[in-house]
């Protein structure tokens, strides 16, 4: 088969779409992102405050605690967005109390450091 000039540019304007398509695609992503940790913020700092003093003694460690546990639960929570933007910070905390049982200690480490480093829910 011998590809005539119309050929060509129908190849041209498929393979513009697909690479319209996967541009488009990462740009909402990266505003979805931006707007979830816009909503996490509070929670994130509370996070942040807790695993730093993840080591503390328990007179220490469980006001930070507390002050997650408000960030990341309760009525001001439920609404369907700020639902989906705490569900790492949550799972982070899940990781962070796991961290203070000796035998999750090494397995919560690598998740906790995953978790202040780029706040969200991965092992560093």
């Amino acid at each position: 088969m011998q590809l005539r000039p119309r050929h060509f540019i129908l190849l041209a304007v498929v393979i513009g779409l697909f690479v319209y398509n996967i541009i488009h695609h990462r740009h909402q992503q990266r505003a979805a992102l931006q707007q979830t940790n816009t909503l996490a913020d509070p929670a994130w700092s509370a996070f942040d405050k807790a695993a730093a003093l993840r080591d503390a003694p328990d007179a220490t460690f469980q006001p930070a605690f507390a002050t997650l546990r408000t960030a990341t639960e309760g009525p001001a929570t439920t609404a369907p967005d700020i639902e989906q933007a705490l569900s790492p910070v949550r799972a982070c905390k899940t990781w962070l109390y796991f961290y203070r049982t000796p035998q999750w200690r090494d397995n919560a480490t690598k998740h906790i450091n995953g978790c202040t480093k780029y706040h969200r829910d991965t092992i560093d």
